[in-house]
């Protein structure tokens, strides 16, 4: 009697596939712009699969790119807001001056085929961040009135504005100012 592997678990297994096939494409045409045959070729099914789990291009990009950012920049809990901010930020850096953050940082931000797929990862990436200053909260190190996706933001961007406005560096003296700030806009 030959057994099988249950279904939600080879459609997670393809889900995985396909997901990561995704990212291989944005890594190796550092654009967002993947192609669908070139995904399926990749990751070894039919096209039919992948527009069966995600009917819009744009869906299947932003699942990778989430599922991507879960894994590259994880939530941390270091047991101290200073702790989460600097792992966090440090995971950012890293990414924006990555490949694939290069090929997001480069879709234009006025193109109307990504500019929903944009604000959907932001906010979804900010919101699920937010743990860390409730985490804060919580512990007594932040004062209870903090926009917790807002504080983020206010973190982010001047990573951002470094690597794609100055061309500078993230450098881990610059990810310390960055965080003593916030932790000064944040202390009770």
């Amino acid at each position: 009697m030959t057994t099988t592997e249950p279904s939600h678990r080879r459609g997670k297994a393809v889900d995985d596939k396909i997901l990561q096939a995704v990212i291989e494409e944005i890594a190796a045409s550092g654009t967002l712009q993947v192609r669908v045959d070139a995904v399926a070729e990749r990751a070894g099914v039919n096209k039919t699969t992948i527009y069966r789990r995600y009917p819009e291009r744009n869906d299947l990009v932003l699942s990778a790119v989430l599922e991507l950012a879960q894994v590259v920049v994880p939530i941390p809990d270091t047991g101290t807001l200073a702790g989460d901010l600097t792992m966090l930020a440090h995971g950012v850096g890293e990414t924006v001056t990555s490949s694939i953050g290069q090929a997001l940082l480069s879709a234009s931000a006025d193109s109307p085929e990504f500019a929903a797929a944009r604000q959907s990862y932001w906010s979804t990436r900010f919101q699920t961040a937010a743990v860390i200053i409730e985490r804060a909260t919580e512990r007594g190190e932040c004062r209870s009135d903090v926009d917790g996706p807002l504080l983020l933001e206010l973190m982010v961007a001047p990573l951002h504005f470094r690597v794609l406005q100055t061309g500078g560096r993230i450098t881990a003296d610059f990810i310390d100012v960055q965080v003593a700030r916030l932790l000064d806009a944040v202390a009770i």
